[in-house]
């Protein structure tokens, strides 16, 4: 991708860009929709919700200030479908348990700003590694997308592809470097 994050905010803006918003698009719509399923939606709520926050973006990123130190885009976009979700559950009227006892135990879940956390940083990366294909050898990108996506162990990554560790460690070493290249455009830094 040969923008960052602050340029394509600023093509969107231009309704009539076309490569933007299918950039924006493939970037932001799976967060939106992993988020609000990660929130415990249905399929269909958490598509509904992805659609009423592209809906809100379309109408709103003309106005959108970009502002670094409040957390730009990202705490927007967060807060935006944190909303949604809450008033989707609202409208269902999904009843929660109020009580003195559950309000002292810890939940074990994640809160929804350690889920947003979460998914805004693998769709980030997932995003990135999708940019760099073109630029590495199809066998090298097999081997960083078995390894990190699907969490396969190098024995398998081996085995399935016929690779000595070796080979797959240097394969892996010659994807990352570009990936974090472009992580480092949306100023992420993750740690593989």
């Amino acid at each position: 991708m040969e923008t960052t994050r602050e340029s394509l905010l600023a093509r969107v803006r231009n309704r009539s860009d076309h490569q933007a918003w299918r950039e924006f698009r493939d970037l932001y719509v799976p967060l939106l929709y992993r988020y609000a399923r990660a929130r415990g939606l249905s399929r269909e709520d958490a598509e509904e919700v992805r659609d009423q926050c592209l809906e809100a973006i379309a109408r709103n990123i003309a106005t959108f200030e970009y502002d670094k130190q409040k957390g730009g885009f990202k705490n927007w976009l967060r807060r935006m479908v944190n909303n949604k979700v809450v008033d989707l559950l609202r409208r269902r009227r999904v009843a929660l348990a109020d009580s003195q006892d559950l309000r002292a135990l810890r939940d074990p879940e994640p809160s929804p700003a350690e889920i947003w956390e979460q998914h805004w940083q693998q769709e980030h990366l997932k995003y990135c590694v999708k940019q760099v294909r073109g630029a590495v050898s199809e066998r090298n990108y097999q081997v960083f997308q078995m390894l990190l996506f699907d969490e396969r162990p190098v024995k398998e990554v081996c085995a399935r592809l016929r690779m000595t560790p070796n080979q797959v460690y240097k394969a892996k070493a010659r994807v990352l470097p570009r990936v974090r290249l472009k992580l480092a455009e949306f100023e992420m830094d993750v740690s593989t």
